[in-house]
């Protein structure tokens, strides 16, 4: 994806910060083992004899760290363990092998000038190694197209701005060694040994510290987005009058209760004048949404079955199809897959979501489980519904999930392969910008398994991949995963760090839209990748892209096929652009009416008085005489609005 320079200075600051953090903690570990072996023959060995049993260890090391890496070679579909073996195997030899030269570049140095000298040739020898690693780099992309970035990188600052980073973050690390460095002379005083010999334990400790502080100060800070993210937002601050979405009148699900991703959601249902007017046809039904926030009840039995009471509420079940919607970390559920949804059917269809965490995805890791366990209950339910139905009168049903809620969604069926979705019913299931976690996918496509009709899944990175198949192998298709190639968030993981992507191997599995200058590296490609992910997921309002994290150009053509949604080549090309329209209109009204004395209540509010007014009415009047009822019998107020509806002191009864 492309970066911009202080995406680049990220991404440099954050490595070099890695790699010196690692081979500082290696090279220390391998000093204390040769001190203690050195020990063993002297009692107290000099500053000059310590400098060379190290070399020796780093020696030593360097050659464990190889033969680690080639017992442990990379093999397809591999464990990580044997992933983790061999990039341990990786560090050693590149801390211990850094170890080696720098220590015996400085014993040469001492010789050459007849003493010990103090020079920093780690500077030349990174300088060195810089430049051969910009030289190997350019050599690999030589001959090959260079992909087209739309992000400018001025090269200088970048470097500048890494470099400050990597200062800042060596600031940090010269106080966790300070505090190692206090902990080992603690250690160190009741314990034998010199203070050296404890300093990875000091290490271990202080970071353990640090580590303990941080998770503190995350969950503060996430407890803060989850607020931010239930509060209510002033563009949509009073109920939908629409009976056919939840959070209405007719609604057993309190408006409160949605979250502000929920208010969005039925708020912006498709209304049978617009289907009219896009697909130029007569007959146009009422679209349902339901929804339930996190607020809605407490437990996810009382959520489901509040769900179930909607749907029969609305008259869901008598729809022609029936959507279950798995949202992101947030309670998101994508404006244009619904929409597009709501109007390939013509108003007759039914769509349900149900939140399952308040943050951004990225930060809701720890909750898949939660919405996987949601899901898999309102999966049941919904199976036991449907199957009293008669064939005959049975919705078609379709899954749909966008990156965490793709994961959520597919891990409901872990360890029951296509025969756990045929079985609870789902007819077809539609995923986008499935994350690398998800652990259906992977038995699914890999495992071979007796529960898996590989037949009925397909991955693709666009709708000509689909188009590409026989028509066979088209009709067989149930279960699709929508994933580009440059999609960060479908290829980010923690084993990044430890494992060399197949995307990066170099024969013909490395992806078209994968730089071929771009070689992996634990701690940079973790990084890379990790920035990529924060771009992936870029959108700009009314101009649906199909590239990176943004599947909204997808959505269209893919259900128009595999679900077999009747539109001729015009009807879908106005679904398209009132799909960008109304887009941009949503995003302008929330920016317009977002803050206080804008919201939705108060345009409300304007243009009832200006009706009145019209009408010839005492507006003001009106809306005074309505807000001191409001004051006094909600909150006891009503001296807040003066002395208006109130008698004056010379006209008040004593007795009252």
């Amino acid at each position: 994806m492309p970066r911009n320079t202080i995406d680049q200075a990220l991404v440099t600051g954050l490595s070099f910060a890695a790699n010196h953090a690692v081979v500082q903690i290696v090279q220390e570990s391998v000093q204390a083992a040769a001190l203690v072996a050195l020990r063993r023959r002297r009692s107290n060995p000099s500053d000059a004899q310590w400098s060379k049993a190290s070399i020796l260890a780093d020696a030593a090391v360097f050659a464990a760290g190889i033969a680690m890496q080639r017992r442990f070679k990379q093999v397809p579909r591999e464990e990580l363990p044997r992933a983790g073996a061999r990039t341990a195997g990786y560090w050693l030899s590149l801390a211990a092998g850094a170890g080696a030269i720098i220590g015996t570049a400085q014993e040469v140095l001492g010789v050459f000038r007849g003493e010990r000298q103090r020079f920093p040739v780690i500077v030349p020898a990174a300088a060195v190694l810089g430049v051969a690693s910009e030289a190997a780099r350019r050599h690999r992309e030589r001959n090959n197209t260079p992909l087209a970035q739309e992000g400018k990188i001025d090269s200088v600052k970048a470097i500048g701005i890494g470099l400050g980073l990597a200062g800042g973050l060596s600031l940090a690390t010269a106080g966790e060694r300070k505090a190692a460095d206090l902990i080992a002379k603690a250690a160190a005083r009741v314990l034998p040994g010199p203070d050296a010999l404890w300093r990875p334990i000091g290490h271990i400790v202080a970071l353990a510290a640090l580590a303990r502080a941080t998770a503190w100060l995350t969950d503060h800070e996430l407890r803060g987005i989850e607020r931010k993210e239930t509060a209510f937002e002033t563009a949509f601050d009073v109920a939908p009058p629409n009976p056919n979405v939840s959070g209405s009148a007719a609604s057993t699900v309190p408006f409160a209760t949605l979250s502000k991703q929920g208010r969005r959601f039925v708020w912006t249902v498709t209304t049978p004048d617009q289907i009219r007017a896009v697909m130029g046809e007569r007959m146009a039904d009422h679209p349902v949404r339901i929804y339930a926030g996190l607020d809605t009840a407490s437990t996810e039995e009382e959520r489901v079955a509040i769900v179930l009471d909607e749907l029969d509420r609305t008259g869901a079940f008598e729809k022609s199809l029936l959507m279950i919607l798995t949202p992101t970390g947030t309670g998101y559920v994508n404006y244009a897959a619904v929409s597009a949804i709501e109007l390939l059917t013509r108003g007759n269809s039914a769509c349900v979501a149900m939140q399952y965490a308040a943050r951004p995805s990225v930060l809701s890791l720890d909750r898949v489980a939660e919405g996987r366990s949601q899901a898999h209950l309102l999966f049941e339910a919904l199976s036991a519904r449907l199957g009293a139905l008669s064939p005959d009168r049975r919705p078609k049903v379709v899954l749909f999930g966008e990156s965490l809620g793709a994961w959520a969604s597919q891990d409901a069926f872990v360890d029951r392969g296509t025969d756990g979705l045929i079985a609870t019913g789902i007819d077809y299931a539609i995923w986008i910008g499935t994350p690398h976690f998800s652990k259906w996918k992977e038995q699914v496509l890999f495992d071979g398994r007796s529960d898996v009709d590989r037949s009925l899944v397909g991955v693709f990175s666009c709708i000509e991949e689909w188009e590409h198949l026989s028509v066979e192998e088209r009709a067989a298709l149930r279960y699709v995963m929508i994933t580009h190639r440059d999609d960060g968030v479908a290829l980010f993981g923690p084993q990044l760090a430890i494992q060399a992507p197949i995307w990066l191997d170099r024969d013909r599995s490395r992806p078209a839209e994968v730089p071929q200058g771009m070689a992996w590296s634990p701690t940079t490609t973790f990084f890379q990748v990790l920035v990529d992910m924060k771009n992936s997921a870029t959108v700009v309002p009314g101009v649906l892209a199909a590239k990176g994290h943004d599947y909204r150009a997808d959505l269209l053509p893919f259900f128009h096929r595999v679900l077999g949604l009747d539109a001729s080549e015009v009807q879908l090309e106005r679904i398209e652009r009132f799909l960008a329209e109304i887009e941009v209109e949503r995003t302008d009204w929330i920016s317009r009416h977002g803050a206080a004395g804008k919201g939705l209540a108060a345009t409300l509010v304007e243009r009832w008085m200006q009706d009145q007014r019209d009408q010839g009415e005492d507006a003001d009047a009106k809306l005074m005489a309505l807000l001191v009822e409001v004051a006094r019998d909600e909150f006891h107020a009503a001296g807040g609005a003066g002395h208006l509806g109130t008698a004056t002191t010379e006209d008040a009864d004593p007795a009252e």
